[in-house]
């Protein structure tokens, strides 16, 4: 894990004094991405895959809707339909921290057949609030890391999300 951080640390570095852009987040700027999701809590962690829609509606402040597909683990399979308020502040030119704020659905499969068994379904409310970090590569493409705190009745559970977003 040290690695890791050690990586991320030397590529944001890298970045900020190679890097001459602004990177404000600015009323009316988009952006689509992609992401890895490990999913963790009570001794069950599964991983999912997502897409994601970044909309900033007023300076620094950005609405991102997103949808998770967590892939079955255990007879159990899952999705999150997510939308998340982000409050942007610029650390340098490339690179922003952010708090999250948000809600959504859960839904779980559980798929019992293999037991002989029938399905089980479930949609559940959830409440988000969490914390991450947008490095940009160039003004337009970058990648984030970002930690959430998911409360859902009786399923409350850690998400990390590694992204690379696309801004328009």
């Amino acid at each position: 894990m040290k690695k890791i951080f050690t990586i991320i640390a030397i590529v944001a570095a890298s970045v900020m004094i190679g890097s001459n852009t602004s990177n404000a987040q600015v009323r009316g700027e988009m952006g689509a991405g992609l992401n890895f999701e490990i999913a963790t809590g009570e001794d069950y962690t599964n991983y999912g895959l997502g897409v994601k829609y970044q909309w900033t509606f007023l300076d620094n402040m950005r609405l991102e809707p997103s949808f998770t597909y967590f892939f079955k683990k255990d007879n159990i399979s899952s999705w999150d339909l997510t939308a998340n308020l982000h409050y942007m502040f610029d650390l340098s030119p490339m690179m922003n921290i952010y708090p999250l704020l948000g809600m959504g659905m859960t839904g779980l499969d559980r798929d019992y057949e293999p037991l002989g068994l029938n399905n089980e379904n479930d949609t559940k409310f959830a409440f988000n609030f969490g914390g991450g970090m947008e490095f940009m590569f160039t003004p337009s493409l970058g990648m984030a890391i970002e930690y959430k705190y998911r409360i859902v009745d009786s399923w409350n559970r850690s998400h990390f999300t590694f992204g690379a977003v696309y801004k328009f």
